[in-house]
């Protein structure tokens, strides 16, 4: 018998949702000028918006692989900010406050859902 989902946990899932949706699709306005610059490998990075999106989804239907689609996808995110920045940004600090930034994002946002999980992970299958 499955576990009620905590709260917490539910109201962190569907606000990593929304953001993670809002991110994805604010990304698909790049795409003209992915094409013009030839930034190819931004795609990955908007794929892997996608695959964040499903990855959330999956949690909220009790489905532990949506943690290991999650993480792979912010990896796959955090490599094409570093492409991007590399084309990009001239300056190597700019560029490395700009990864730390994600970087330090996404570890605050998995430590959260980490805590938030832990007391259902049993539930999930």
């Amino acid at each position: 018998m499955k576990m009620k989902r905590p709260i917490f946990l539910t109201i962190w899932l569907v606000v990593m949702l929304l953001l993670s949706l809002a991110m994805t699709i604010d990304s698909l306005t790049y795409l003209h000028f992915i094409f013009l610059t030839k930034s190819y490998f931004s795609l990955f990075g908007i794929a892997a918006g996608f695959v964040e999106v499903w990855s959330i989804i999956q949690l909220l239907r009790w489905k532990k692989t949506g943690v290991t689609l999650y993480i792979s996808s912010a990896i796959v995110i955090l490599l094409a900010t570093a492409i991007n920045e590399l084309s990009i940004v001239s300056n190597v600090n700019q560029m490395v406050i700009s990864l730390l930034m994600v970087l330090i994002v996404n570890l605050i946002v998995l430590g959260i859902l980490y805590l938030a999980i832990r007391p259902a992970w049993k539930s999930f299958k």
